[in-house]
């Protein structure tokens, strides 16, 4: 589960709880406070409306009695002998005695009151506005509440991060170990993630000396075998002397640089593994690498194309490149038919970066297994029925010494049939 997810989950916890929150206080505050309270004040207005129309109406000088009124409650009086349009923001029509008055809404709350007997529209209308806005007071409480909820969720997405923070160091140190980093850890507490950062620490050390140990056992077993390779080949020296059968010999010399040329890709992949071989940068001609390589491999009669612009060089560890390149090919010639095609090529690609491709047309590897090819003692007995000999080891050292250039390595299917294989190096190494 990634930390952003759980964090946004929890956020949008918070959120919609806020929200159902906020539109139920809403709901509360307006429908049952605040519209009682503006009903029961608007009532109270339409009574001072009919009031102050009854006055007027049974005055001699109404111009006169409206301001005197109006003087006297604090109001706005209009007399009009026209009768008010109606509008859009008219909220409703009610009933003051024997009055009929028309309430409109606005800051003022306009309230029309005709001044005829029974509604007569020949004897004017009267208009009274009022000083307080009836509305404020719902506009308030929907500000406040819209402005409680911003600030709650403003607490909430600080909050989610705290909460979240834990499990977000836990997965950058996951990723750290992953990615080879077995030293790091996280700090440990009495409180739950603490547990949580003793319980990784203890799993990361375990892990790291399991790793360290193996590591070191395959360097040590790897440089004692040596020794006794060394005393194999004088004793076949000294049989040949001897004139044992050549053909006898060659068959255990060969077996003899098979057993050789797998302990040095385990010393290889040990030192690259613990980080103590230096790589000794310099510039590299490809064409001319892939030659060299070319030369070093045994492909038979399988047809070579070469694909690389002139001039095109990087800089790299030149012995450990053509390792790579030898890998590829070795594997092309062990397992792939003798009518196989084989293309090499090699281009200039983004960010300052170079991209290397090995391909062939030969039986594939299935795509279920094409991650699989850089691990370790993995082999694809399936799809390479021509099985030589080896330990799976070739394509995992390949990565490694990619990696150690800071490039990356893949392997994909080729359109029409085959295997391809490509580098992605930059073309100017950097040696710590």
């Amino acid at each position: 589960m990634k930390a952003w997810g759980l964090r946004a989950r929890l956020l949008l916890s918070i959120l919609a709880l806020l929200v159902f929150t906020g539109l139920g206080a809403w709901g509360v505050t307006s429908g049952g406070v605040l519209k009682r309270l503006v009903g029961g004040v608007l009532e109270e207005r339409v009574e001072v409306a009919a009031y102050i129309a009854r006055e007027v109406r049974l005055a001699d000088d109404r111009e006169a009695r409206a301001a005197e009124l109006a003087e006297a409650l604090g109001v706005q009086i209009e007399v009009s002998e026209d009768r008010p349009k109606p509008g859009s923001t008219w909220s409703r029509r009610i009933r003051a005695g024997h009055l009929r008055a028309w309430v409109e809404r606005g800051p003022s709350t306009p309230i029309h009151v005709p001044l005829g007997r029974r509604g007569d529209p020949e004897a004017g209308f009267l208009t009274v506005r009022f000083p307080s806005d009836l509305d404020r007071p719902t506009r308030l409480v929907a500000l406040g509440l819209a402005v409680l909820v911003l600030l709650a969720a403003l607490g909430a997405w600080v909050m989610s991060r705290w909460v979240v923070r834990p499990l977000e160091y836990t997965t950058v140190a996951m990723g750290r170990v992953e990615a080879g980093e077995l030293s790091h850890r996280l700090p440990e507490g009495a409180d739950l993630t603490g547990q949580i950062g003793r319980a990784f620490n203890a799993m990361a050390g375990r892990v790291e000396g399991l790793v360290t140990g193996q590591r070191r056992l395959l360097a040590a077993v790897s440089h004692e075998l040596r020794t006794p390779l060394t005393r194999m080949r004088l004793q076949l020296e000294m049989l040949r002397q001897e004139g044992a059968a050549e053909e006898r010999l060659a068959s255990l010399e060969r077996q003899i640089g098979e057993v050789d040329s797998l302990i040095g890709e385990l010393v290889e992949s040990s030192r690259l593994s613990e980080g103590v071989l230096a790589l000794r940068a310099e510039e590299v001609d490809v064409r001319a690498l892939f030659e060299e390589a070319l030369a070093l491999v045994d492909l038979g009669e399988r047809p070579v194309a070469l694909a690389v612009p002139d001039g095109l060089s990087l800089s790299a560890d030149r012995r450990r490149l053509l390792r790579v390149c030898t890998n590829l090919l070795s594997n092309i010639g062990r397992y792939t038919p003798a009518t196989a095609s084989v293309w090499l090529a090699a281009r200039p690609d983004a960010d300052d970066t170079v991209r290397i491709e090995v391909s062939d047309d030969g039986p594939g590897v299935p795509d279920a297994v094409l991650p699989e090819l850089f691990t370790p003692f993995f082999r694809v007995e399936a799809s390479r029925s021509k099985a030589t000999g080896g330990l799976g080891l070739g394509m995992m050292l390949v990565r490694q010494i990619v990696v150690a250039h800071g490039g990356a390595v893949g392997a994909e299917a080729r359109p029409g049939g085959g295997l391809r294989v490509w580098l992605c190096l930059p073309a100017q190494l950097k040696v710590a």
